[in-house]
């Protein structure tokens, strides 16, 4: 009996020093990366914060440079509908899909920005958007749905000129049960993120242990989709594990790059000629890197440098953005809402100059992607829970 007692500290901290060594510097971050402490980087020849007043918490962006038009998800349901972060309040308003016309900066805003309309689409109401990726050779989106109804892929044939996305099928699989980010490797072959193992929806205690202990837990699944039925699935395996899995891009026919959030790192991968992939090497960052994308040759890499603000700052926002809801809220929280903002990073990568910071600061919150016309010289950041978008200008 007193052999075995006496173990139990060896083994509690065993434990721990194996946390401290993995988790070390995220747990650096929570200091150095505090509001307050966060360096302030710009880069930007020009910037601003475009359609505040129309739409916020637009997580996703694709730059379509043979059309000089981005694509945006925002939804502002996210304020009280989050699965990844465990907000889970009733009535949640659904996303909207828009198309954005960046290619004349002297163009109005009231103009640039425009709404899709989705058609024989039956989940509309309950659509809650997160990664997307788009194929221009089939003008189809795919669009990683966490509805309240379960987990799902969501493919519209998308008319950029009409500004009519057509739901086309969805894609649902037991593999697929926290999709996150979206790429593609073909016009039917796609790497989809799973972020966690433990959703939130179904044990908030056992998510935040795997957030927070970092466990690699999260999955990158192989997809092969059929040619004649949307939505279909023909193959699909695990051909990869992180934790926190989530910004998946396809760099070329032989590298694929995933972002593990809660390692602090963009993983690079060998790709196989049957979609498998070998672990390469990784690229650590000064954050915690969401959504991924490729432009230019180089890799834009976003994300949050400081966790415990963003924790916050989420549970906050469907108060802070509630006229209602604000004015039955105390001192403490109004005064919150007036003052308190999140942190924002963004760096590019490439295996010639290796890694660059572009943008910190709070000035816009939340960053959650950055994608750019490399010819056209502009770029894009969106937010988690932003309002509106950053757009800059080389």
């Amino acid at each position: 009996m007193s052999n075995s007692r006496s173990i139990w500290p060896v083994l509690l901290t065993a434990a721990l020093s194996s946390l401290l060594y993995f988790r070390g510097r995220e747990l650096l971050m929570v200091y150095t990366n505090a509001p307050g402490r966060l360096p302030e980087i710009n880069t930007f020849s020009h910037h601003e914060i475009k359609f505040a007043d129309r739409v916020r918490s637009c997580e996703d962006v694709l730059v379509l440079e043979s059309r000089g038009v981005a694509l945006l998800a925002c939804d502002a349901g996210r304020e009280r509908w989050n699965t990844v972060m465990g907000i889970f309040l009733p009535d949640p308003a659904s996303a909207s899909l828009y198309v954005y016309d960046y290619k004349d900066a002297s163009a109005p805003d009231a103009g640039a920005l425009r709404r899709v309309e989705m058609v024989d689409f039956a989940g509309e109401a309950d659509f809650h958007t997160l990664g997307m990726a788009y194929d221009e050779q089939t003008s189809t989106l795919f669009a990683a749905n966490h509805a309240k109804a379960g987990p799902r892929i969501e493919l519209f044939s998308l008319d950029l000129d009409r500004l009519v996305a057509s739901h086309a099928g969805t894609i649902q699989h037991p593999l697929i049960h926290g999709p996150n980010s979206i790429a593609l490797a073909g016009s039917r072959e796609l790497y989809v993120s799973n972020d966690h193992y433990f959703l939130a929806r179904r044990s908030t205690l056992l998510a935040r242990a795997e957030t927070f202990l970092g466990l690699p837990l999260g999955t990158v699944v192989h997809l092969k989709l059929s040619a004649d039925r949307p939505g279909d699935v023909d193959e699909a395996r695990v051909v990869a594990r992180a934790a926190f899995a989530n910004g998946v891009e396809v760099l070329n026919n032989t590298a694929v790059a995933v972002a593990s959030t809660t390692r602090s790192a963009v993983y690079l991968y060998e790709r196989r000629r049957d979609g498998s992939l070998a672990y390469a090497s990784s690229i650590p960052v000064p954050f915690l890197p969401d959504n991924l994308s490729l432009h230019g040759g180089k890799l834009l890499i976003a994300g949050h440098p400081h966790f415990p603000s963003l924790v916050k700052f989420t549970a906050s926002r469907h108060v802070c953005n509630d006229a209602a809801e604000l004015a039955r809220a105390d001192d403490a929280m109004r005064a919150y809402c007036e003052q308190t903002t999140a942190t924002s990073w963004v760096a590019e990568w490439s295996e010639a100059e290796g890694l660059k910071s572009l943008y910190a600061g709070t000035e816009y919150p939340t960053s959650a992607t950055a994608a750019r016309d490399s010819k056209r010289g502009v770029g894009i950041i969106s937010g988690l829970y932003a309002k509106g978008i950053l757009v800059w200008r080389d």
